[in-house]
C-alpha cells in the first residue's frame, strides 16, 4: 500500500507543477521543489529561486499556457523515486507589428529525481527533454469573448481559487 500512496503523492506533485506554471502561481511552485533542488530547463539551469526569477521574465510573454501531462513512469527506491512524465506544453504568443498570434507547442518529458524528506515527496532534480516542437499561426482567432463566459486567468482571480469554496 505504501508504494501506491507514494506514487499518488508524486503524481500530485507533478500535476501541482502544471497548475503552478499555468496559473503563474510561484508560491505553489515552491511546494513542488525541495529548497536545494536543481532544475535544467535548457535555457535555464539552476535552483528554485533562479527558476522563479526566470519564469517572471519568460511567462509574461505568453498570453496563456497549458501543460497537459500524460504517461507517468515512476520507479520507487525507498525515499528516492525516478520519474519520466510526458507533457504537451502549449504557449500562446501575441503577434507583433500586425503579425498573427501563434502557438508554440512542444512534446516534452520531465525526467525527475524525487526525494522524500521529512515524510514529504518533492523534486530534487529535474531535466527537461524536448522531443518535438512546432509553431502554428493562429488563423481566424477565437472570435469575440462572450461576457457570460468565464475565461482562465493567470493569477489568484482564476476560478480554480474560489469556485465552490
Amino acid at each position: 500500500m505504501r508504494n501506491a500512496a507514494d506514487e499518488r503523492a508524486i503524481t500530485h506533485i507533478l500535476t501541482r507543477y502544471a497548475r503552478a506554471i499555468d496559473r503563474f502561481d510561484m508560491e505553489l511552485l515552491r511546494t513542488v521543489y525541495h529548497p536545494d533542488a536543481y532544475d535544467d530547463h535548457g535555457s535555464f539551469k539552476g535552483n528554485i529561486d533562479g527558476f522563479i526569477a526566470f519564469l517572471h521574465e519568460v511567462l509574461p510573454r505568453f498570453e496563456g499556457t497549458q501543460h497537459f501531462l500524460g504517461n507517468m513512469h515512476i520507479e520507487l527506491d525507498g525515499d528516492v523515486a525516478h520519474t519520466e512524465t510526458y507533457c504537451q506544453a502549449w504557449h500562446r504568443i501575441a503577434g507583433e507589428d500586425g503579425a498573427p498570434d501563434h502557438d508554440s507547442v512542444a512534446g516534452l518529458r520531465y525526467v525527475d529525481r524525487f526525494e522524500r524528506r521529512d515524510g514529504e515527496w518533492r523534486i530534487a532534480k529535474r531535466q527537461i527533454v524536448i522531443d518535438w516542437q512546432r509553431d502554428d499561426p493562429v488563423v481566424g482567432g477565437s472570435g469575440e469573448r462572450s461576457p457570460e463566459t468565464q475565461y482562465g486567468r493567470r493569477d489568484r482571480d482564476d476560478p480554480v481559487h474560489h469556485f465552490g469554496r
